[in-house]
């Protein structure tokens, strides 16, 4: 019973969400860094995700149906929140060494920080919200 209300506040408040939204921005900042670690290596296609597009994904507002899993070892298909983030790459072009713009990375690296930030303070007032309805008298 307890972890039914629990649940309950929790989704009602937006708390999944919230983990997502960090979940997904915590990924993008992995392969912003990956890249930048990478900006010398020979071959190497930059990677990123679409942070708006995997979170309306992952949170269900899309207009493209989840099908249906009925054994562990099937592949989700459709809109399924189970299917991992695609991870887009960049082919390196004739005559350069990779497809790491440093410009890009930096910038894309700032605004994800930022996205993040804004992120785990609403998450924080959230948090503050419950425990403050929780510990009044």
């Amino acid at each position: 019973m307890a972890n039914t209300i629990s649940k309950f506040l929790f989704d009602r408040v937006g708390i999944p969400k919230m983990q997502t939204y960090l979940d997904l921005g915590g990924l993008r900042q992995k392969l912003i860094g990956g890249n930048i670690a990478n900006v010398a290596t020979p071959g190497f296609e930059s990677a990123d995700i679409n942070f708006e597009k995997e979170f309306s994904r992952l949170t269900g507002k899309s207009n493209r149906l989840e099908g249906m899993v009925t054994h562990p070892s099937h592949i989700p298909t459709g809109n399924s929140a189970k299917r991992p983030p695609k991870v887009e790459t960049v082919d390196v072009k004739d005559g350069e060494l990779n497809s790491v713009n440093m410009d890009q990375q930096i910038a894309g690296m700032a605004q994800n920080e930022i996205t993040y930030t804004v992120g785990a303070q609403l998450l924080k007032q959230r948090l503050d919200g419950l425990r403050k309805v929780i510990t009044s008298k």
